[in-house]
């Protein structure tokens, strides 16, 4: 993954600007708003939310923007870098976000809210900006959706940002100044940050989130337990464990005789949603040892001891993404790599992520059922009831019960799918587990009985490859 805000160049290309002819709509609205796309806003707001403090950062710099959410200590949010969005939680580690239709919209709506769409910079880039007949402007960024916006006549400063069709998209009021430049206070729209109650300009780059660095001494390998999904042997404090290598998780979590045994309050407030949803607190532990990576210190979520299987630490997504997995059953290892070093193939799976939580694209039967990838799933396949009833009907040829997490046991059942493909891979024929209180289906990491799976969520894909 590559971040990169070109704020001085921004600064560069805009300097030229006082110059401008009064008579060019465009720079009129660059001036009057105080060109504050060259400038880095920092707003904070605070509010009550279903009798929870909100404690809200938002920065913005030209198309970029971070936002930050707290709450009793629990924080996480977004990275916008002006072309795709991030999404990071309790270990600040920024997750790209499925590039979809949403994001050619927000990569307009973000020239618009910082007034670059004025600026020359925009249109020598590819961007159009546009003066319709009915007085609004039909603005697009390069690689980005038609938006129109509505100006305050008066001020020149943007109020409403739709779509071609007129559904709203943002909607911007309450203007204050800061170093000379526009910034509204109360920006609503599924984008935005909503209300804020104050903005400065600070004079430091703005960059993502830096999230939990990792120390790799070379390449090295993890033996696989018992199980049948992949537990193994870590250190975390200096003590002993057994951790739990899941990528459906998010954040990571210790268990609670962990933290006691470090003797480790859980503070500040998180909910937990899996086979149960409870809420609880968090600990900052370190350091982490799995093999020859080393993590000094995370965030980690307090669970009680799992009655499904004997760990210590869930290492989840967040912590994940920082590593390349390769899982080999036969041999019973986990190859530790160097994140974002494997190479493309044909056998690859392209990965999405939706709100820090690895997605692939699947499909089971003749329908396409996009599918969380979750490592600590030891079924090859499993979807909900639901999902279950809508389509196909397949035959029950086994029932059982399902531990997890917060959970005391879950009725399940297994059905034989005659076609199952996961990104390129045909799987064919395949058992797939039902549960009756699961959304989202998931391709487990029972395929390794038959595959090599290589993890590089830092890559975006897996590769499964015949052993």
């Amino acid at each position: 993954m590559r971040f990169a805000v070109r704020a001085g160049a921004l600064a560069a290309a805009f300097a030229t600007l006082a110059a401008a002819p009064p008579s060019d709509p465009l720079a009129a609205i660059a001036e009057a708003s105080g060109h504050p796309a060259v400038l880095h806003f920092r707003a904070t707001g605070t509010h009550v939310e279903e009798g929870r403090t909100v404690v809200t950062t938002f920065d913005q710099l030209g198309t970029a923007a971070l936002i930050r959410r707290c709450v009793a200590g629990v924080c996480g949010g977004t990275w916008f870098d002006g072309s795709r969005r991030w999404t990071f939680g309790l270990n600040d580690v920024p997750l790209p976000e499925e590039v979809g239709a949403a994001t050619l919209t927000e990569r307009t709506l973000a020239a618009v809210a910082s007034y670059a769409f004025a600026e020359p910079a925009f249109r020598a880039g590819g961007g159009t900006a546009v003066r319709a007949a009915d007085g609004r402007w039909r603005v697009r960024a390069p690689d980005g959706a038609e938006l129109l916006v509505t100006l305050d006549p008066a001020s020149r400063t943007v109020r409403r940002v739709e779509l071609p069709d007129g559904s709203p998209v943002a909607v911007y009021v309450r203007d204050t100044r800061a170093g000379g430049g526009v910034f509204p206070l109360d920006r609503a729209g599924p984008f935005e940050a909503g209300r804020l109650d104050q903005v400065t300009v600070v004079r430091e780059p703005l960059a993502p989130p830096a999230g939990v660095p990792v120390t790799l001494t070379g390449a090295g390998t993890l033996e696989l337990g018992s199980e049948p999904i992949p537990i193994v042997p870590c250190t975390v404090g200096g003590k002993r464990a057994r951790c739990l290598l899941d990528s459906g998780a998010t954040p990571s979590a210790v268990t609670l005789s962990v933290a006691e045994a470090l003797n480790l309050e859980p503070h500040g407030e998180l909910e937990i949603s899996g086979l149960a949803r409870f809420a609880t607190g968090f600990v900052e532990a370190g350091p982490l040892a799995l093999g020859p990576a080393r993590f000094e210190r995370a965030k980690f979520a307090v669970i009680p001891p799992s009655s499904a299987a004997s760990f210590d630490v869930v290492v989840g997504s967040d912590l994940m993404a920082r590593l390349r997995l390769v899982f080999d059953r036969s041999r019973g290892t986990v190859r530790v790599l160097a994140a974002g070093s494997s190479a493309a193939s044909a056998s690859a799976a392209k990965l999405t992520f939706r709100s820090g939580s690895p997605v692939l694209r699947t499909t089971v039967g003749s329908r396409e059922m996009p599918a969380l990838l979750d490592t600590g799933d030891q079924a090859v396949l499993s979807f909900g009831y639901a999902a279950y009833r809508e389509g196909t009907q397949w035959p029950v040829v086994s029932r059982g019960e399902v531990l997890g997490v917060g959970s005391a046991g879950e009725d399940a059942f297994f059905v034989e799918v005659p076609d199952v493909q996961v990104g390129s891979l045909a799987l064919g024929k395949t058992r797939a587990l039902v549960r009756r209180t699961q959304t989202l289906a998931h391709v487990g990491i029972g395929s390794w009985d038959r595959y090599l799976v290589d993890l590089d969520e830092a890559a975006e894909r897996v590769v499964f490859s015949p052993r």
